[in-house]
């Protein structure tokens, strides 16, 4: 009597034999390992979700967000210095550019993040204006207007400005959505999928706020991290072969706007709607894409080449500029950590 074949893989209780000798049971094997990582995955992000707080100093609470935010935004600006020195602009103007980015960045997210909590706002206006809260989209607003000053100031062209900027800001972003999962905002949907985040900890905003204590969540701000992380490899690759001036620019939008539009259906934003699934979310990833697909053809059919990076002043700036962006990386993390007495107020 012949042997029977070497049992491999168990899942839900069935073993499958391996090899498989049948597409049903090689697509039992795939899903029962596929299964297994998003189990792996999902523990780790219940890990990460437990670190709200990262260290707290009398009245002061430091929360694991600053950090996650404060080391993008160091990344994301010793990236671009690399670029726009190699490009010719001067290190002192530069780390000047950073600082000020930086702190309107914040300021522009916190004047967002309020607008969008209007009814908040008009109801009970001081306890609104006590809360850390911040949006993205008001980032990414103020982004252009400061160096839109800088290009009319310095006169580097603002396409410069911005590729340099779709070319670093990828993982600066990534980085803050996984400073995102630890403080539990943008928190998504509940989900029966193997992968999910579950948060525990009463200060995580999705159990603070939404109410979501041991529910099983889409990690949202995962997935977007993953999105931020697809863009880092297209744009620097299209970067790296030669594309025109602009082009990083407008697949960053593109790329970003429409990946945010999917993604926002898998994440909670009870209080945006505005009609039927869509909320104001889904309007500004839109608005974010179509810019970028208005821009494309412009840059396609009249295409200007990207200015050359000479790497000889970029070596010789390097020893000094990183510790010349530590005061933006100090702004960054003193706005997105500092809460005082508890979680969730100033």
């Amino acid at each position: 009597m012949a042997a029977p074949a070497p049992l491999a893989e168990q899942e839900a209780g069935v073993l499958i034999p391996f090899p498989p000798r049948d597409r049903r049971q090689l697509r039992a094997l795939l899903a029962a390992r596929l299964g297994r990582r998003c189990d792996l995955l999902s523990g780790a992000l219940d890990k990460l979700a437990e670190r709200v707080v990262l260290f707290q100093h009398g009245d002061l609470v430091f929360v694991t967000f600053g950090a996650f935010a404060a080391l993008g935004a160091f990344l994301t600006l010793a990236w671009m210095g690399v670029i726009l020195i190699g490009q010719g602009v001067a290190v002192g103007a530069f780390v000047t550019l950073a600082l000020v980015a930086s702190a309107l960045v914040v300021v522009g997210s916190w004047v967002v993040a309020q607008l969008l909590d209007i009814r908040m706002l008009l109801r009970t206006p001081w306890q609104a204006l006590r809360r850390p809260v911040f949006a993205s989209w008001g980032g990414l607003l103020t982004v252009p207007l400061v160096f839109g000053y800088f290009s009319w100031h310095s006169g580097i062209a603002m396409l410069a400005l911005v590729d340099a900027f779709a070319l670093a800001m990828p993982i600066g972003h990534a980085l803050g959505r996984f400073g995102c999962v630890s403080y539990g905002c943008c928190f998504g949907r509940p989900t029966r999928r193997r992968l999910a985040i579950t948060y525990r900890n009463p200060l995580a905003k999705a159990v603070r706020v939404g109410g979501h204590h041991n529910v099983s969540l889409h990690p949202a701000a995962f997935y977007e991290a993953v999105l931020d992380l697809g863009i880092l490899v297209v744009v620097n690759a299209a970067f790296l072969l030669g594309a025109p001036l602009g082009l990083p620019s407008a697949l960053a939008l593109m790329i970003y706007g429409f990946g945010r539009f999917a993604i926002e259906f898998l994440r909670n934003n009870d209080g945006r709607i505005v009609l039927g699934h869509y909320s104001l979310n889904h309007l500004f990833s839109l608005a974010m894409a179509s810019l970028g697909v208005v821009l494309l053809p412009s840059i396609l059919l009249a295409p200007v080449a990207t200015p050359a990076i000479a790497w000889a002043p970029v070596l010789d700036a390097v020893p000094w500029l990183l510790p010349a962006l530590a005061p933006a990386a100090i702004v960054i993390f003193a706005s997105y950590s500092v809460h005082r007495r508890s979680v969730g107020a100033w």
